[in-house]
């Protein structure tokens, strides 16, 4: 086993290298400002801050004031996340203009169907203070209701209060349904993505690749966990690229054409050495970019 998972990263991690094409869409220039074009017409930072697990109050309202400082101009929210508030107070106190922030939100499971969904969208922008998403998601497929939670989605996105609509945790057949009934495909599919996943999830990236849905990774560093981080079949790969985990995941997941949001809940100050998720944007960047110099 240790030997197959070993053989498995070795394999997807060789492909960090500079001049390596992402199969599932064109890797962007790394720097602050590059963004993936999206179906619709709009598009996204390339990286984002997640607050998954951030604690309401300080904590998450520290670290999206904190990465909106740092240069961020994406933020990944939740109503399951119960956070929504903070991240709208941080949002108005950073004095970063709105329209210059892709704030992405979504909608649980217990809100599915047409009526509760507009419900919930409504609840979700009164905690954030503000107007319209810039991406609207539903957050999983769970309830058999997807067409019409679908349907208020683009009737809200009609009316202005969503720029962009997608989904979460999404595989063929929750997607084939859309189409099926003649819906519009999501601008965004929201998946767990990394090295460790990515033979079981290639069905559900050709699907997307093929159908123009921009694939958005969460966990792309094992959500942080240091027991998968620090285990010897990742370091004896990563090593040889004269790089860090963190630096050749993300670069990793970038040069595949993903859309990644790392959490952070430290505000390291750029001259730092932490390997931890930065907030600092700058640093980051920077991080991924190197992440190929040894192959």
């Amino acid at each position: 086993m240790k030997h197959t998972v070993l053989m498995r990263l070795a394999t997807l991690l060789c492909m960090v290298t500079p001049c390596s094409a992402a199969p599932y869409a064109k890797m962007p220039l790394l720097m602050p400002s590059a963004r993936f074009e999206l179906r619709d017409g709009h598009s996204m930072p390339v990286v984002g801050l997640g607050v998954y697990m951030s604690k309401p109050g300080k904590e998450t309202y520290d670290a999206v004031k904190w990465a909106l400082e740092a240069g961020y101009r994406m933020i990944d929210t939740a109503a399951i996340y119960q956070n929504e508030d903070s991240v709208g107070e941080a949002i108005a106190d950073s004095g970063v203009p709105r329209n210059d922030i892709f704030l992405t939100t979504k909608l649980w499971d217990a809100d599915h169907g047409y009526d509760a969904a507009v419900k919930a969208l409504e609840t979700s922008l009164s905690k954030l203070k503000v107007d319209y998403l810039d991406l609207y998601l539903i957050h999983s497929p769970n309830t058999g209701k997807i067409v019409k939670t679908w349907d208020a989605l683009i009737h809200m996105q009609k009316l202005g209060k969503l720029r962009s609509i997608g989904v979460s945790n999404f595989g063929i057949p929750h997607l084939e349904a859309l189409k099926k009934y003649g819906r519009p495909m999501p601008a965004v599919n929201q998946i767990e993505m990394h090295p460790m996943n990515y033979q079981e999830r290639v069905p559900v990236l050709d699907f997307c690749n093929l159908n123009g849905v921009q694939v958005q990774a969460y966990g792309s560093m094992f959500f942080g966990r240091p027991e998968f981080l620090e285990r010897p079949e990742v370091t004896s790969v990563v090593r040889a690229h004269g790089a860090t985990s963190s630096q050749v995941l993300l670069r990793w997941a970038l040069q595949m054409g993903f859309q990644i949001i790392p959490k952070s809940v430290k505000n390291l100050a750029p001259s730092g050495d932490s390997l931890d998720e930065p907030i600092y944007l700058e640093k980051l960047l920077p991080w991924i970019r190197t992440a190929s110099k040894k192959t």
